[in-house]
């Protein structure tokens, strides 16, 4: 018996059809969303084992992976389809793209918080006392 045919066999055993077609929907509109990539991956893996005909090969694997990755991350991994980079490889990569990203927006934000934070201290511009009047 071939692998393919075990499982056949197991999941018409223990997963009715209509869950597993359901399961199958729910993967085909899986995207990333407000969720990490490690989330992501681990529901995309979860899922996939229900959609073997949607993924017969790593690259539409890695494709379909790519494809449900928000927007900046996913613009940023054309390569690695066009490449046949391994599936686990471009995970790794996902990853590490989403974490520069995090890492350069806490910056950003540090940054405003230190330019912004500052007390104003000194007379007004002209060298006029509170109420614009000058000394006399």
């Amino acid at each position: 018996m071939t692998w393919d045919q075990f499982t056949h066999l197991f999941l018409d055993k223990y997963i009715p059809p209509s869950q597993r077609e359901e399961l199958r929907c729910q993967f085909e509109r899986l995207e990333q969303g407000q969720i990490s990539v490690i989330d992501y991956e681990a529901r995309f893996s979860e899922l996939s084992r229900h959609a073997l005909m949607i993924l017969p090969t790593e690259a539409e694997q890695v494709r379909r992976f790519v494809a449900g990755l928000n927007s900046g991350i996913q613009a940023t991994m054309a390569r690695e389809i066009k490449m046949r980079t391994s599936y686990q490889l471009v995970v790794e990569i996902a990853r590490r793209i989403e974490g520069y990203r995090q890492r350069g927006r806490k910056q950003m934000q540090r940054d405003k918080r230190s330019h912004f934070s500052g007390e104003f201290r000194g007379a007004p511009a002209g060298g006029r006392g509170h109420f614009g009047r000058g000394s006399t």
